[in-house]
């Protein structure tokens, strides 16, 4: 059964190995998440159809489409969604393309798991401050 007040994150890579160190890293924190999985570009779009994700993480590669292509997807549908790209070679034109179209952050494989638990962390709660809104002075 699932925490119905779990963070819901999508972790979209073709690397089942990768998969499996970013969930691991989401089981052993703190915080509960809800952990759901994507293989392709496609898959993740269908599923931000069926269940909005508070949080992604992303290839930047991906067999079917770019993870670029699937970051303005996501903008469209979501643009309060945080997305860290992730990529083990990707250009710096790449990852720069990446922040112009709304990703959180860039994580390089081989990961840190210190980094991606701090990251997430950060794009969180930087989510939750913006839906907030501006600090409005009682004077």
């Amino acid at each position: 059964m699932s925490n119905p007040t779990a963070i819901r994150v999508l972790i979209v890579d073709d690397d089942p190995a990768v998969v499996e160190t970013l969930s691991a890293v989401l089981r052993d924190s703190k915080q509960a998440y809800t952990v759901e999985t994507a293989s392709k570009g496609s898959d993740a779009i269908a599923t931000l159809f069926w269940q909005r994700p508070d949080l992604v993480l992303l290839d930047i590669k991906l067999p079917d489409m770019s993870g670029i292509e699937v970051l303005k997807h996501i903008r469209k549908a979501d643009p309060t969604i945080p997305v860290l790209m992730v990529s083990g070679n990707a250009t710096e034109t790449a990852f720069a393309e990446a922040l112009k179209h709304g990703a959180f952050a860039y994580i390089p494989k081989p990961f840190n798991v210190l980094y991606i638990d701090h990251l997430v962390a950060v794009a969180l709660e930087t989510r939750r401050q913006n839906r907030r809104g501006p600090v409005r002075s009682s004077t």
